[in-house]
């Protein structure tokens, strides 16, 4: 048989923590009890298996790896009532040489051994726990002995071997201990939601129910370039084919943008198409998405991957009121349900922002984006598409509705940015309506310099109250009816970037004229630029000098 060597017999000290703290039925294990358990069951083997050392043999009450801190212990202990005799033969004096001599080299030979096991623990330290891996041992079907933390008894003499066994449990015992934390029943590290607030808490039992079960659709999305990441948000799923498992997710086009504007109507966002995009499924489990088409307009992406379980489709109303409360779900970098609270705000679209944007009184965050708006019924009334606004499940649904038919989504472009008369305040549709006697329509707040629609006389401030006769109230309705025109456009048999002539009923503020013009315009699926004329103010020359002096005297003198 092999002989056992100190460092096998620290290694077994190590390996033998754990059932020296499942003997103690308390919370806490005194660890100086454990160590005394394992160095007499040492003892007790080394007497058979090992052969001792000369400097261990003339002390037969000793093993020869026992502490020699606890050795002089014990030996002054049994001399109390007399003084240790001194050596005065010269064998007794070499004896006494060579203990020294074995005692010096085993304290040096521990800490060798301690400085290795210290960095095994650091090694161990980096290795992540397996799922297989519960405390310290694997996932069975019998229960898990009680997690113990180790103590040092206040009546117990300590040498270095105990406090270095004491340091050695505890840092095993906090290892253990943050394992548990990421046990889904103990995980703290969870953002708290709105629903924690004070004005909240007479609702949070009647949403409970509609917020869990929507959350089942809210899928999370990530997206890098060249490995650096670039952003995180929000999608569900809107299509799944049970014969192929492909599905489409639909998101914020946000998840590709590399630059972007606050004016969404300025034509500065860039878009990296290249971009790796990654779907993170609720069961943990990532796949990599395809895009399949983006609508940087109504900020819309479109993405195929490969789910392999069947998945679920959120359910939309088209049942929005203005003031109404309403939900903002989306999923964090970590996958935890993020929760917004808010009403849907009686206002109009901000000059930077999209006719079909419905606002809310709430922040969004960002990983929110393309997540999903519900009701307290747990519908999906829109998609988050700004961290203040969102897009109606009606402009939506309308958009993959034409995705699905003829695989893009076309919008024809107008040139001018609206807002509606009933969003102002009262007294100011008082005072439209005692001027110019109107009290509903859309006033135009920009007009893109260069235009067709500036080229027909369109100015700042007039008022369109129809588009091919239909009335128009708010921005939410001229989105509905572009869509609408864009379908039957298509099904006419024109494509994009075809032109498509549009009546408009004008009231021109400035004269006091009504009439109704012919507006061209192109049927595209890029966002639409609307931008203000702008001119260069220079110095003049000498000649220009001279020239509008001469007119000056010219007109003087008539």
């Amino acid at each position: 048989m092999a002989p056992v060597t100190t460092e096998s017999r620290f290694r077994l000290w190590k390996s033998s923590g754990s059932r020296a703290t499942r003997r103690k039925p308390d919370s806490r294990v005194p660890v100086a009890a454990a160590a005394a358990k394992e160095r007499d069951a040492d003892a007790s083997g080394s007497a058979t298996r090992v052969t001792r050392s000369r400097a261990a043999r003339c002390r037969p009450g000793l093993p020869e790896n026992h502490p020699p801190a606890v050795r002089n212990k014990r030996e002054s202990g049994s001399h109390s009532s007399r003084s240790a005799p001194t050596p005065s033969s010269p064998s007794e004096r070499s004896r006494s040489r060579r203990t020294t001599l074995a005692t010096d080299t085993a304290v040096r030979e521990r800490k060798r051994i301690r400085a290795n096991l210290t960095e095994e623990d650091d090694e161990d330290e980096e290795k992540p726990l397996t799922k297989m891996e519960v405390g310290g041992e694997d996932i069975s079907s019998a229960p898990s002995s009680p997690l113990c933390e180790p103590y040092l008894p206040d009546d117990q003499e300590m040498d270095f071997y105990t406090i270095d066994l004491y340091k050695q449990k505890l840092k095993e015992f906090h290892k253990k201990r943050a394992h548990q934390r990421s046990f889904p029943t103990l995980n703290t590290d969870i953002s708290s939601s709105c629903l924690l607030h004070p004005k909240l808490l007479d609702i949070r039992e009647s949403a409970t129910k509609s917020i869990l079960g929507a959350a089942k659709y809210v899928l999370g999305l990530s997206s890098s370039i060249d490995g650096n990441p670039l952003a995180s948000c929000s999608g569900f799923l809107i299509d799944w084919n049970e014969t192929t498992k492909l599905g489409v997710v639909v998101t914020s086009a946000d998840i590709i943008c590399s630059a972007s504007s606050l004016d969404r109507w300025s034509g500065e966002d860039e878009y990296s198409y290249a971009a790796k995009v990654f779907v993170h499924l609720l069961d943990d489990i990532t796949v990599e998405g395809r895009l399949i088409y983006t609508q940087t307009h109504y900020n819309i992406a479109l993405f195929e991957i490969v789910v392999e379980s069947p998945v679920q489709i959120p359910n939309f109303t088209f049942n929005l009121n203005y003031a109404q409360q309403i939900f903002v779900l989306g999923r964090d970098e970590n996958l935890c349900l993020s929760i917004s609270h808010g009403k849907v705000q009686y206002c109009n679209p901000l000059l930077c922002g999209r006719h079909h944007y419905m606002y809310v009184d709430t922040t969004t965050p960002k990983c929110a984006l393309g997540g999903l708006i519900i009701d307290f019924e747990g519908s999906t009334v829109g998609m988050a598409c700004h961290t203040c606004a969102f897009i109606p499940s009606s402009i939506l649904m309308k958009c993959l509705h034409l995705w699905r038919k003829i695989q893009c989504i076309p919008r024809p472009q107008l040139g001018i940015k609206l807002s509606a008369i009933k969003f102002l305040d009262l007294p100011h549709i008082e005072m439209i309506s005692r001027k110019i006697h109107i009290c509903d329509g859309l006033i135009v707040e920009e007009v893109s310099s260069g235009s067709t629609i500036e080229k027909l006389g369109v100015r700042i401030g007039d008022i369109i109250q129809h588009f091919n006769g239909e009335w128009i109230s708010d921005t939410i309705q001229l989105e509905e009816m572009l869509l609408r025109l864009s379908e039957d456009h298509f099904n006419k048999g024109n494509g994009l970037n075809s032109s498509l002539d549009i009546k408009v009923g004008l009231f021109h503020i400035r004269n006091g004229a009504r009439n109704t013009i012919n507006l061209t315009t192109v049927v595209s699926e890029n966002g639409e630029v609307v931008k203000r004329g702008s001119f260069p103010v220079t110095v003049p020359t000498r000649e220009e000098i001279s020239a509008m002096s001469a007119l000056q005297e010219a007109t003087a003198g008539m």
